[in-house]
């Protein structure tokens, strides 16, 4: 079986060797590489036997890590040359090998979040776009509340129009679970619950700040 991880950690070092003439250390790479695929450690991605970032041909989907956790991994690690591209342009060149056609076979495009994931995911629905044929020419918003649970991520996702230049009203709500596969980037098991509308009180309004 191919080592994802050692596969991306040479494409990136070289990657750096011929465009930004930098020589990242073997340890470095691999410790980047780490945190790309959601592990604070080389070490942590070793021992994840459960969910092997190589298990990444079962994945139905890919959301990548944020540059918010990327960027604290990077401060942690001492010696890093300061040389390299922010932790954007990074992760592109670290994700590269994986969207092969040896491991990458989804319908599905990569995430650059959780929440463009669920926005994707209702906006493509049959089902929403019915339910709210009728407020096709309002301005509608998806505020999406991402948790952790114990074998993936539940995103919770509130529908609302707006009604005024800084609110937002609520009117139902969708939940979508995702089992993790394949590191912490790494999902299948898509379910997406029906819609719930609100009612009565269930209804609240928002400051339109709180909306995605």
């Amino acid at each position: 079986m191919q080592n994802i991880a050692k596969l991306c950690a040479d494409h990136l070092r070289v990657f750096l060797k011929d465009n930004y003439n930098t020589k990242l250390k073997a340890s470095h790479a691999h410790e980047l590489v780490a945190a790309y695929f959601g592990y604070n450690s080389r070490a942590a991605l070793l021992t994840d036997t459960k969910c092997c970032i190589n298990n990444l041909s079962h994945a139905e989907i890919i959301v990548m890590m944020t540059d918010t956790f990327i960027d604290k991994r990077r401060k942690d690690l001492q010696g890093l040359p300061a040389e390299l591209p922010d932790s954007y342009k990074l992760g592109e060149e670290v994700y590269t090998p994986l969207f092969s056609d040896q491991f990458w076979k989804s319908k599905y495009p990569p995430f650059r979040s959780f929440k463009k994931l669920a926005k994707f995911i209702i906006e493509n629905s049959d089902l929403f776009q019915q339910t709210f044929k009728s407020y096709k020419n309002l301005p509608m918003h998806h505020v999406v509340d991402v948790k952790s649970i114990d074998d993936g991520m539940l995103l919770t996702v509130t529908h609302a129009h707006q009604t005024s230049k800084i609110e937002i009203v609520c009117h139902a709500v969708t939940t979508i679970k995702l089992k993790r596969v394949a590191g912490h980037i790494g999902y299948n098991n898509l379910q997406v619950s029906p819609i719930t509308m609100l009612t009565g009180g269930a209804r609240r309004t928002l400051l339109l700040g709180g909306a995605q």
